[in-house]
């Protein structure tokens, strides 16, 4: 069997117990890494208590740009291993933070093994999830939905979707996090918005003043929620 692993986004308390049950037997587990000299990566942080000691960790090296072919090449290479693995009887995973259905790389991973191999899903909490829940903003209510954007879709769609809708999840904003701001603070949200870096890891950081931060203070895993039917006190 092949599982895709959800780790969450910072804090092992929050793994899921079917993750933790599912790491824990586990003969390889495949540790994707942004950096070719990083042997370790956040997601394994997260989990590293809930292997199992038997378990062989291979980080694999994912290159973090917009070259498909390399990134093509990388997720062919993993995923003829994974199939090699499971042909042999073994129990292999892939952990990724979040949740793996959720603007995760293991999507790309998931598309070449899924008529390969038997595959399990194991849902992770998303940062948007996490976010509200921590600090007790609600997503959406009554009848109107909620859309989840990557801010990366272009600055006259984004602006659409800000003035139009009343509840939204903005993530990859780090780029062009000033631009996403000058939007917020143009539409008067500034109290219905949070934004929120890194969160439930050490080095969280959670800012309610929009006016005072711009994208030198905040991390790459930031996450935007708006809500118009909720004022911040």
């Amino acid at each position: 069997m092949f599982y895709g692993i959800g780790v969450g986004v910072g804090n092992s308390d929050t793994v899921t117990k079917r993750a933790i049950d599912v790491l824990g037997k586990l003969d390889v587990l495949y540790v994707p890494t942004a950096k070719k000299t990083e042997k370790d990566s956040t997601a394994h942080k997260i989990v590293k208590d809930y292997i199992n000691e038997k378990t062989l960790i291979k980080s694999r090296y994912f290159p973090m740009n917009y070259d498909s072919a390399k990134l093509q090449n990388a997720w062919n290479e993993i995923a003829s291993e994974i199939i090699q693995d499971v042909s042999e009887g073994k129990n292999a995973g892939f952990i990724t933070i979040g949740d793996p259905m959720v603007y995760s790389t293991y999507i790309y991973l998931l598309k070449l093994l899924r008529d390969k191999v038997k595959v399990e899903t194991i849902p992770g909490i998303a940062s948007f999830l996490d976010i509200a829940a921590n600090n007790n903003f609600p997503l959406v209510e009554g009848d109107d939905p909620l859309v989840i954007l990557p801010a990366t879709i272009g600055t006259e769609r984004l602006r659409s979707y800000i003035k139009n809708e009343n509840s939204i999840v903005l993530m990859k904003v780090y780029n062009n996090f000033d631009e996403i701001a000058e939007m917020l603070l143009e539409e008067n949200l500034q109290n219905h918005s949070i934004i929120v870096s890194n969160s439930s890891k050490d080095e969280e950081v959670i800012y309610r003043n929009i006016k005072d931060i711009s994208k030198s203070d905040v991390s790459y895993f930031t996450t935007i929620l708006i809500n118009k039917r909720w004022e911040i006190l």
